[in-house]
């Protein structure tokens, strides 16, 4: 009978070492398998993923929108996220109706922080799971010894961002998938993207460097040229290819405000310098006709840029054919004509057009001597123009009826 309660007492007492040791929730129990010569894939996530037959891998392309990659080959399964079409996959194996394949490039992954000390991994058969959450699905496993670089995840911080194992494996059906080559096509397609990305950046830093710069020393050509090479040579690109066509459009947009501004600045700065001389009145009418000339050429400049600006998205063509096509869509303004004098900077005409004293807008030609037509009630035939921020639109008079 003592015998029988020593050994009864052994029991209780191994039953409560056991309790103490119970396993963590991202510690998933350890279970003796028995390995066969021939492995299958597996519906759990599995160190190994075999395949239904042997299998090359390549690179897929995906053929839809919103095509739904999956955590097991099962149209019930966990969706992992939804994939673009022309998106690019490693497939590694097949299951029935479906393509295994490598998890998309900067897919993250999330390990319990407690089980990585010093980047690595302390206990067999820690889950890696797709979100930094218990109730997110294990996509795979981290065993003792095994060197984990992470990131403390910014959505819970108990848990580490980490790249998935190397054993992680999705699903994708297979109607979805078309083969446009081996696995390393991807890889090539990838670090030509990269590139792409480092180039667009360049070209930003490049325009950012140059617009901060006065006038003067602005060299527009670099930032033309570093657009132009990412629009030459990533075409297989066009989100890369539409983005530099906004960033250049941007710039030169910029370039031309700070341009105009730099030209008002010296209209101001030769007013300034004008000197006032008593002539005899014929005299004085052939000198103010001289001095509207002058004015007029004023505007030469900024016609020019604008002009430049046109040409390099319509194959160079010519300044008589910029003015046709302005004339295609023209603003009709009708009115009495008045200088505009006012001591103001970056002011957007010389003339004003007022219909029953209400100002219709600002004007100015290098084509027209508007001075001419002051006082007088006309039809103008007109493009608009940038106002620079004033009370009223600005208009380049391409002819006067």
């Amino acid at each position: 009978m003592f015998k029988h309660c020593l050994i009864l007492l052994s029991i209780i007492s191994f039953a409560s070492s056991y309790a103490d040791e119970a396993p963590n929730p991202e510690q998933a129990p350890v279970v003796a398998t028995v390995m066969s010569e021939t492995p299958v894939i597996q519906d759990e996530v599995s160190a190994n993923p075999a395949l239904d037959i042997p299998f090359s891998a390549f690179t897929g392309k995906v053929k839809g929108k919103k095509v739904r990659l999956r955590l097991k080959a099962d149209l019930e399964s966990q969706i992992v996220k939804e994939l673009g079409k022309n998106d690019l996959l490693t497939i590694i194996g097949e299951k029935g109706d479906f393509f295994a394949v490598e998890p998309p490039t900067n897919t993250k992954a999330y390990v319990f922080r407690r089980f990585v000390i010093d980047n690595e991994v302390e206990g067999n058969k820690v889950n890696v799971r797709l979100e930094p959450s218990l109730e997110s699905p294990v996509i795979g496993h981290l065993n003792a010894g095994e060197k984990v670089n992470g990131i403390i995840s910014t959505l819970n911080n108990k848990w580490l961002e980490i790249v998935p194992p190397s054993n992680t494996q999705f699903f994708i059906a297979k109607d979805f998938i078309e083969n446009v080559g081996g696995p390393e096509y991807k890889e090539r397609i990838e670090l030509k993207r990269r590139k792409a990305d480092e180039s667009f950046d360049k070209a930003a830093l490049i325009t950012k460097n140059e617009l901060e710069k006065s006038f003067e020393e602005i060299d527009i050509d670099e930032v033309n040229l570093s657009y132009s090479a990412i629009l030459d040579k990533y075409t297989d690109f066009p989100e890369y290819v539409n983005k530099a066509k906004e960033a250049l459009t941007l710039a030169q947009e910029a370039y031309l405000q700070k341009k105009l501004a730099y030209l008002e600045m010296k209209k101001e700065e030769a007013a300034s310098e004008t000197v006032t001389i008593e002539v005899p009145s014929e005299m004085s009418a052939r000198m103010l006709m001289a001095a509207i000339t002058d004015k007029m050429k004023l505007w030469e400049p900024v016609e020019e840029a604008l002009y430049l600006t046109w040409a390099q998205i319509n194959d160079d063509k010519s300044t008589d054919d910029y003015y046709e096509q302005q004339k295609v869509n023209p603003v009709i303004l009708t009115g009495i004509v008045e200088a505009y004098t006012a001591p103001v900077r970056n002011k957007p005409g010389d003339f004003i057009i007022r219909d029953k004293d209400i100002p219709v807008g600002y004007l100015y030609s290098t084509k027209i001597n508007l001075q001419e037509f002051v006082g007088k009630k006309v039809t103008a035939i007109a493009a608009q123009r940038p106002n620079n921020n004033f009370a009223f639109p600005a208009f380049y008079v391409l002819s006067v009826e």
